[in-house]
């Protein structure tokens, strides 16, 4: 029966799914609630859900857990485990800041679509919290991208690309008022995609060569957008012109070279980078963060600012540790160590037999997904 959730009890069974802002349930059908569930629900703001008495039921499962998917799993039909949402309270505030900032970006970005300017003291009230709070998560920084749906990857990314940014500045022992440019600067790198023709933000297929050349314009039109708010800071309207350049001069829209880029615009090209190919998008199934790691040490040498990526592999690798991982021959286990010099090909402890995998000597064996 549906029921109002604040009339709703510890021991109640979820008939169906429950849903918020994400594609796949925040705590699923045949979950018997307890506090911790009941909580989630309140500050998700979900209003009703259908639920029966276990009294009859014979089922118990007082270890159950509110989780989130990942999106591929469903859309590949391979079973993934849940990303762990709370052990505590204050363990929701990530995930909901999160969301509802997301939400709030959102709004933003369509009444810029809609004509309207840009008011960075809208911006700052929508974001400040998850930027000044998020980096007390540290673990998150390697989940960001699981939290991104299909529809609403835009403003996923730019939430994402603000928080990591962010991150890696705190690394590298920027201000604190610095940190918070930076991380503006990232929430704001993707403010031209408003005015670039909404279709193409949600072309399911991949983008025609002309097609591409239209999206690109965006770090024009966001560099337009914000050079007339008198307040901006120049590292801020740089980081949004730049972000697209690569330090060997590949990039776009000026194919400036490292001496011409704004230091705000390369840590915001790595974020930008590491979190569009590890989320999931329209045309493409998201990727292993330890596997986008490799190609952009690997195949895009060069491109970045070493001392930014260092700072990324160095803060992403340290939370890794006990992490649950899928390798590509499908088996499942724990990352144990990790070696300085080869941060992507961690030691794994598989769960089948517990032996240790050292994936530095397996170069045809890498982590396909990180579950947990």
């Amino acid at each position: 029966m549906k029921i109002k959730t604040s009339q709703v009890k510890v021991g109640h069974m979820l008939v169906q799914d429950v849903f918020s802002m994400t594609n796949e349930p925040i705590v699923n059908k045949n979950t018997i609630l307890n506090e911790n569930h009941l909580r989630v629900l309140m500050r998700f703001n979900i209003e009703e859900i259908d639920v029966i008495s276990d009294s009859n039921s014979g089922q118990s499962n007082p270890s159950s857990r509110v989780a989130v998917h990942s999106e591929t799993a469903s859309a590949s039909g391979i079973e993934t485990a849940p990303i762990k949402l709370a052990e505590k309270e204050d363990d929701l505030s990530f995930p909901v800041t999160y969301l509802q900032t997301v939400k709030k970006y959102k709004q933003l970005f369509t009444n810029w679509q809609s004509g309207s300017s840009i008011d960075m003291l809208d911006v700052r009230q929508a974001v400040l919290q998850i930027l000044q709070e998020g980096t007390n998560f540290p673990r998150e920084m390697l989940l960001l991208h699981q939290y991104a749906t299909r529809d609403d990857y835009i403003y996923h990314h730019a939430v994402s690309v603000g928080i990591l940014s962010t991150f890696l500045a705190k690394k590298l022992n920027y201000s604190s008022g610095d940190c918070i440019q930076i991380g503006l600067a990232g929430v704001l790198s993707d403010c031209g995609m408003a005015k670039v023709q909404p279709s193409l933000l949600k072309k399911s297929g991949a983008l025609s060569p002309s097609e591409f050349d239209e999206v690109k314009k965006h770090t024009i039109h966001g560099y337009n957008l914000l050079k007339k708010i008198p307040s901006i800071k120049e590292g801020v309207l740089l980081g949004v012109l730049q972000h697209h350049e690569r330090e060997d001069g590949s990039g776009y829209p000026l194919k400036v070279q490292s001496i011409k880029l704004h230091p705000f615009s390369k840590i915001l090209a790595v974020a930008d980078v590491y979190l569009a190919m590890t989320a999931e998008r329209p045309y493409r199934s998201k990727q292993s963060p330890f596997k986008v790691l490799e190609m952009m040490m690997k195949d895009q040498f060069g491109k970045f600012d070493h001392q930014v990526m260092r700072a990324l592999i160095s803060g992403l690798s340290t939370f890794s540790v006990g992490s649950k991982v899928k390798l590509s021959n499908k088996e499942i286990g724990e990352i144990i160590f990790i070696e300085e010099h080869y941060p992507t090909r961690p030691m794994v402890k598989l769960n089948n037999n517990n032996e240790i995998l050292a994936l530095k000597t397996s170069n045809d064996i890498y982590i396909e997904e990180l579950l947990s």
